[in-house]
């Protein structure tokens, strides 16, 4: 809620001369920072008790983090092609659309793998079994039974740059579908960024 606040604050705070989805780019990027920041803050202060009492208001519902992680990974490119689908192309003269667009990359890509933390630290703290039984587990960290943030950022970020796990095991069916899900999300995005920096090359060129 907080970032939305900031974010829609700085949109309508934006010069009117500055075009409506550059605006928008910007308050993106501006929302990507502020969720980035607080969450690391969670991540980084959240001791493990807290984290086992804390894990479910830390995430949410699979459905609400699924439609979460679509948002955060293809808002940027999504505004990216609607200006380079616009008739007027003089946004690529002007000398802030690749940094801001690599910004919004980078930052929408962090997103996805930090929203993925959460959820896999809810699911290992106090998941749902797939006919809605309670469990706990389902990830097998090599000397640590009792993982924090960290660790589940170390698997998160680790599944998301290289699509498979590390020396973290998956040991539950619920996580292997999840980290499925957050394999492909990944794969496709970093396709979708190949694609896009190939035409805003081939834009410049021109």
């Amino acid at each position: 809620m907080i970032s939305l606040f900031i974010t829609g604050g700085a949109f309508f705070l934006i010069e009117r001369e500055v075009p409506v989805l550059f605006r928008l780019m910007i308050a993106w990027i501006i929302f990507s920072c502020v969720f980035l920041i607080l969450s690391w803050m969670v991540i980084f202060l959240r001791q493990v008790d807290q984290i086992k009492k804390k894990a479910v208001e830390d995430d949410g519902s699979t459905i609400f983090v699924f439609f979460m992680v679509i948002i955060s990974s293809f808002t940027n490119i999504f505004i990216v092609l609607l200006l380079m689908m616009s008739k007027d192309q003089t946004f690529m003269e002007n000398p802030f659309f690749v940094p801001l667009n690599v910004a919004g990359i980078l930052l929408s890509w962090a997103m996805m793998h930090t929203i993925y933390v959460f959820h896999y630290a809810h699911e290992y703290y106090n998941g749902t079994g797939i006919k809605g039984e309670r469990f706990t587990g389902g990830l097998d960290f090599p000397s640590e039974k009792n993982p924090d943030y960290m660790d589940f950022a170390y698997f998160s970020f680790v599944m998301g740059s290289t699509f498979q796990v590390s020396d973290v095991s998956i040991v539950s069916k619920r996580i292997r579908r999840i980290a499925l899900v957050h394999g492909v999300l990944s794969f496709l995005f970093n396709t979708f960024v190949v694609a896009l920096t190939i035409n805003i090359i081939a834009g410049l060129i021109k």
